[in-house]
């Protein structure tokens, strides 16, 4: 698989940590370092969030790591942007 971007796989690991509240490395699977379908959840929101695209779920829950992960998402373009939210409406 490509190397990922340098960006997606920063965002990826940043975002982790605020939802964990630990460093994480890109060669860790989410689920295995405590995260659950909850926080899985919480994470893919803040992603699409920071990232401002709407992403595919099945490439989160596939990804056996978060370089891969950010690979896939390079790879797929990073899904569809979305159009951000009109100010003063709640987002």
């Amino acid at each position: 698989m490509a190397e990922p971007a340098p960006r997606h796989l920063a965002e990826i690991l940043a975002v982790c940590a605020q939802v964990l509240g630990r460093h994480t490395a890109a060669e860790e699977n989410f689920f295995e370092i405590g995260g659950d379908s909850m926080t899985a959840i919480d994470l893919f929101l803040r992603l699409e969030a920071r990232l401002g695209v709407d992403l595919d779920v099945t490439v989160f829950f596939e990804a056996r790591d978060f370089r891969e992960l950010a690979a896939r998402l390079a790879a797929s373009g990073t899904g569809h942007p979305v159009d951000p939210p009109a100010s003063g409406t709640p987002g």
